[in-house]
């Protein structure tokens, strides 16, 4: 039986780190190689409330920019380097 959205986000929480906005703050200005990511639709989301150094990729586009098995044009550089940490809100 395939999982439900509820069994795949229960799994992700168990894999993924939680931050509040103040420690993504910090971490961003501990480690100038972070990464973040803002997930939502760029039309959703005003110029005026974006952080400078976010990177908009949307959710929907997100596993493929990031899967380093497709063809190197549909990718992300940015996302290459598995060492790197990522912030996505």
């Amino acid at each position: 039986m395939a999982k439900s959205w509820t069994d795949m986000v229960n799994e992700a929480k168990t894999e993924v780190t939680g931050v509040s906005p103040a420690e993504a703050h910090q971490r961003l200005q501990d480690d100038p190689e972070a990464l973040l990511i803002e997930v939502r639709d760029a039309e959703s989301v005003p110029i005026e409330n974006r952080s400078p150094d976010v990177v908009m990729i949307s959710l929907g586009s997100l596993p493929m920019r990031a899967d380093l098995e497709i063809a190197e044009r549909l990718r992300d550089k940015r996302l290459e380097d598995r060492s790197r940490q990522v912030i996505v809100t």
